[in-house]
């Protein structure tokens, strides 16, 4: 049954304790059993150097909002800088990834739709609760589930800058 309302103060979030998404403190702020499977959004804190691979989505199209910092995305391999405020839509089938090369945290709020992604960030969290990438193995296996495609590192271990 979907949630009527979902009021959350900043620093809570629909699991018991924040995910942990390649090193990034992550807030589940709406999650798909509180709306039929619609959407899914994430309040994260990305770290300096912290970010995920190149990958593309077979089943969400996606929204960032850059609440607080600098990140850098590639998109369909074109990098764009985007501040405070600003924001990068995507949908799905667009190659993406994005990095924080700052030395202070990014904050940023992340919208997919539909909300089965969820599903994606809490067992990656589960797999690498320090943070990080999961094996290659533990990585292909997610993605089989979730519909996505690794496609290379993070921009970082790619030379972008």
């Amino acid at each position: 049954m979907p949630t009527p309302a979902v009021v959350l103060a900043a620093a809570e979030g629909r699991t018991e304790a924040p995910l942990n998404v390649v090193g990034e403190a992550t807030l589940v702020k709406y999650e798909p059993e509180d709306c039929e499977g619609r959407m899914a959004v994430f309040h994260l804190v990305a770290p300096p150097m912290s970010g995920p691979p190149l990958h593309v989505h077979s089943r969400e199209d996606e929204f960032f909002y850059v609440l607080e910092g600098e990140l850098v995305f590639e998109v369909d391999g074109v990098c764009h800088t985007v501040g405070e405020g600003g924001s990068v839509g995507l949908l799905r089938g667009v190659p993406h990834r994005y990095q924080n090369f700052t030395d202070r945290d990014a904050r940023l709020l992340i919208v997919t739709t539909p909300g089965a992604f969820c599903g994606f960030f809490k067992e990656l969290s589960a797999m690498t609760p320090a943070g990080g990438l999961p094996t290659m193995d533990q990585l292909l296996s997610l993605d089989a589930t979730y519909g996505l495609t690794t496609l290379g590192p993070p921009l970082s271990a790619a030379g972008a800058a």
